[in-house]
This record gives C-alpha cells, structure tokens and sequence, in this order.
C-alpha cells in the first residue's frame, strides 16, 4: 500500500463550496478518529486544511468507507446540511475487482447483514438476525481470473459490498477477512460516483473518480 498524505492536496478534494466537501479517500486511512486511534485520520486532514486556509466550518461526515476502501466521503460544512442529506437518497456507486468470474451480466443481492458472533468486526449474511440489504451489480469485463464490477448500494450496513460479494462465492480480490485468510490488506474497492441533490439551491450533482492506480495494476 503507497504511503498515506499528510495533508489534504487539491488532487484529493473532488469537490468543494461553501457547504460541502468531497475528498477521494486513500485506501489504508480511517474516515474519523477513534477511542484507539487518532492522528493521520481523514477528518484531521481536513480540520488542517480548514486551518490552513482560515475556513470556519464545521466537519460533519456524510458518508463513511472501510479503512481500506477508497474513494469518495462527503463532509457536510454545517450540521443542517448533514442532516439534509441524511434525509435524502444519495446514489453510491462503486468498482470492485471479484475473484473468479461472475456469470450473470447483471443481477441484484438480497441477503440480510448481521454482524458475526464472536466478532466485534466481522459480519455476515444471516437471515435470522441480519437486518435488510439489497446490492445491484453489472459486470464491466473479465481480466484473467477476475471481474471488473460496477455495484450500487441501495443500503448502507457495514461490509455490505464484501458481504454480498463473498456470499455469491465472488469475495474482493485481496480481501483478507471475506476471501482467503490473512492480515487485512488494501481489497480492491473503490467508492467511484456520488449522485445527489445539492442541498443548498437544489442542483443536480454527478460526481465521480475513476479507479486508482493501485487497483488498475491489477486488472492489467
């Protein structure tokens, strides 16, 4: 994995006015500071660039991604923006390479998420105690043994694109914790698009990162 910024570049910043922030997200670093872990977080990265440039905002995190998941997060500059959002249907869409081959062109997963007895991180499908989630995925192409996927998210549980993918025998290449065994690694997933309406003004926003350099080593 390539070393994490120390500062928020404007190569990062997808998108920003004076009431939202959209940053492309490194794979390898945590969206928000934790009781465990501070320093080096996506949200300190952008607290400095605030201080850097004298903007006096508040930080309020939209959207949240998987430490090793990149792509894009939104940080709303005021809460009523936040909560603006959270009352709306954002579009998520995201890359994904699978293992193996997945046959179908299209299709859709809906398979309830709970999280894994016995584990504080881990989830799984569990049609007993999981709560409802629904994945649609298409396939862009077959590159050796994998799959290029683009997938939307029609909810939002924790895991749910690894979950899904790991349930249909498809798990993210180099996701250690769904697919073979191993110390967590960057999987190869990418938070590509965000559609949504702006919450201030009412205009149509499409905003998206193609997949980085990392994960296109891989495919070729």
């Amino acid at each position: 994995m390539e070393t994490l910024p120390t500062r928020l570049t404007q190569g990062m910043i997808a998108y920003e006015d004076d009431y939202l922030l959209v940053i492309d997200k490194p794979a390898g670093m945590l969206v928000h500071p934790t009781v465990s872990e501070r320093g080096g977080t996506l949200y300190d990265l952008v607290q400095a660039y605030y201080q850097e440039h004298r903007i006096t905002a508040d930080i309020h995190p939209v959207s949240r991604l998987d430490r090793n998941t990149s792509g894009l997060v939104i940080f709303a500059k005021e809460p009523v923006v936040q909560f603006w959002l959270s009352q709306q249907d954002v579009t998520k869409e995201y890359l994904a390479i699978a293992t193996g081959h997945v046959k179908n062109a299209a299709g859709i997963i809906e398979a309830p998420i709970a999280r894994k007895e016995g584990s504080i991180i881990e989830r799984c499908v569990d049609y007993e105690r999981g709560k409802y989630a629904k994945t649609a995925y298409s396939v862009m192409g077959y590159y050796g043994a994998n799959t290029l996927l683009r997938l939307r998210l029609f909810t939002g549980r924790t895991h749910q694109i690894r979950v899904h993918l790991a349930h249909i025998g498809h798990p993210l290449v180099n996701d250690n914790l769904y697919g073979e065994p191993g110390p967590q690694a960057r999987h190869a997933l990418h938070a590509y698009r965000l559609a949504f309406t702006h919450p201030v003004g009412d205009t149509k926003l499409e905003i998206t990162r193609a997949i980085p350099a990392d994960l296109r080593k891989i495919l070729y």
